[in-house]
């Protein structure tokens, strides 16, 4: 690889990230609407493209371009299943994103907890539901970190060191959220994804080309034949699938991303096209790279130990110039995922943590000014941990438990979307209970049929049901304030939402 080439990839990439997150500044100084509104969710104006672009990055992390291809070229076609979440994913951004965005624009919530507290009347299931989301997200932030910076230097011989990977992927993340706030993750997002899937097109049909095209799964026949036939573990996809569909929505950044959007039809476009973007990028072309590779001459290095490493080895193999782009592509991928999860942690700690732990609400200026010290605050505890030789050990196996973290949020945001049988304390005995399940089989590795995402998830339902029929109910008010408003809008959507007069100022 040539390291100067590298360098100057870098630089311009870093130049353009460092432009589109000026572009979005200026923009976001022009939007109306409360100053913590606009920081955190971009002041409830982004569009279809945007939104689609920057989900779609969100979920485009350096697995994408490392460990799918991988996981293809080890376990074969039977992990195309992989994709339905994508299909589950697009079905409840409407089903229950749409709900979420008009009661956030209908009474200013610009988090989860936010939402919870009104609906449940509730702060201790505000904070609890707070510290869950965070649970599930900085440790994924860490990993991103760690990952990017580790493939990095493999990549580049040692020519981008890990010090130099971690540094310049905490600061640029710092950067874009404490300058631009989530408009500039949103447009940011939306150029990385653009560039890493145009690396993941490119290198696709390029690889068709080699391989037959039409023909490739009969060349991949002649050299692995048990690649085309459907294996694998059944239950082990069915938990992929609630964790990523069911899990991936309730997820702090995910909600916050609804409220962004400027209106239900932009929500109702963007869950139409999840399903192309998401599955084409992550899974069919992973698919197609990825089994190829068993293929000689398309990545002649490339054995089981080292598949995680099957894109950057074809560039270097088939265009060693272009390899430099990869490089920029890994560092994308680590971005776009960490920014608007290091946004969302932090507008958490200081929303519904901070503030519902303290006498009298925040206004919308201090909320502002606590949540860009948190950011800063956790970009250096991010670093600090990323720098310590054990400093994620401990944090692995939580991050591998992300979405079955947010999975346990389900039982709780169902109740105020559809279903008002649920008690506060139903919600939060089971989201309490289905968090500690969770880790104990983690803990104990306990050998049953289920995960501990499932395991989790069939105690919260259990304990949420049981607990609230014999619980008091959400109060009369909090059902028409939702259930009803959520009813009446989706029978006659064509009015335009206003605030209620609750809207924090």
């Amino acid at each position: 690889m040539n390291n100067t080439l590298t360098a100057v990839v870098l630089a311009a990439f870093i130049f353009v990230f460092i432009l589109v997150s000026y572009l979005s500044k200026r923009n976001s100084e022009k939007a109306s609407g409360s100053s913590s509104e606009n920081f955190i969710i971009g002041g409830r104006g982004i569009g279809t493209i945007v939104l689609v672009l920057s989900m779609g990055a969100t979920y485009f992390s350096t697995w994408t371009l490392l460990g799918a291809f991988g996981a293809y070229y080890r376990s074969g076609v039977w992990f195309a299943g992989f994709a339905v979440w994508t299909i589950f994913h697009a079905i409840f951004i409407w089903l229950f994103g749409a709900r979420i965005w008009l009661a956030g624009k209908k009474y200013g919530f610009i988090t989860p907890g936010q939402m919870i507290k009104h609906y449940y009347k509730s702060n201790r299931l505000r904070i609890t539901v707070a510290l869950v989301g965070i649970s599930a997200l900085v440790p994924v932030m860490l990993i991103q970190v760690i990952g990017g910076a580790r493939a990095l230097e493999a990549l580049t011989d040692g020519a981008i060191p890990y010090v130099v990977g971690v540094t310049v992927t905490s600061v640029m993340v710092g950067v874009i959220v404490l300058w631009a706030g989530f408009k500039g993750t949103a447009w940011t997002d939306s150029f990385m994804g653009v560039f890493f899937a145009s690396i993941l097109i490119f290198t696709a049909l390029y690889v068709l080309k080699l391989s037959g095209g039409a023909e490739l799964f009969e060349q991949v026949s002649q050299y692995k034949p048990e690649l085309n036939v459907v294996s694998g573990n059944p239950l082990g996809m069915l938990e992929l699938w609630l964790g990523l569909g069911f899990g991936a929505w309730v997820l702090p950044h995910m909600w916050q991303k609804f409220y962004s959007a400027s209106s239900a039809k932009v929500l109702g476009k963007v869950a139409m096209a999840t399903p192309f973007w998401n599955s084409w990028m992550m899974a069919i072309i992973p698919l197609v790279v990825g089994m190829a590779a068993v293929i000689p001459g398309i990545a002649p290095s490339v054995n089981v130990g080292n598949s995680d490493t099957i894109l950057p080895q074809i560039f270097n193999f088939h265009f060693p110039i272009l390899s430099a782009f990869v490089v920029a592509g890994i560092l994308a991928a680590a971005i776009s995922t960490i920014n608007s999860q290091l946004l969302s942690s932090a507008s958490l700690v200081a929303e519904d943590v901070v503030d519902g732990l303290t006498k009298g609400d925040m206004t919308s200026k201090r909320v502002t000014w606590v949540t860009r010290v948190v950011v800063l605050s956790l970009t250096v505890m991010i670093f600090v941990l990323a720098m310590l030789p054990s400093g994620a050990g401990f944090l692995v196996p939580i991050a591998s438990l992300g979405f079955g973290l947010g999975l346990q949020l389900v039982p709780s945001a169902l109740g105020m979307l559809y279903f008002k049988s649920v008690t506060e304390t139903g919600a939060f005995l089971g989201l309490v209970l289905g968090v500690v399940v969770m880790a104990l089989m983690t803990i104990t590795q306990i050998d049953i049929p289920v995960g501990p995402s499932i395991a989790g998830i069939i105690v919260n339902i259990v304990v949420t049901i049981a607990v609230s029929k014999v619980t008091k109910k959400v109060p009369e008010s909090s059902v028409v304030e939702f259930h009803d408003m959520f009813n009446e809008y989706m029978r006659d959507n064509t009015g335009e939402v206003v605030y209620s007069e609750e809207k924090k100022a």
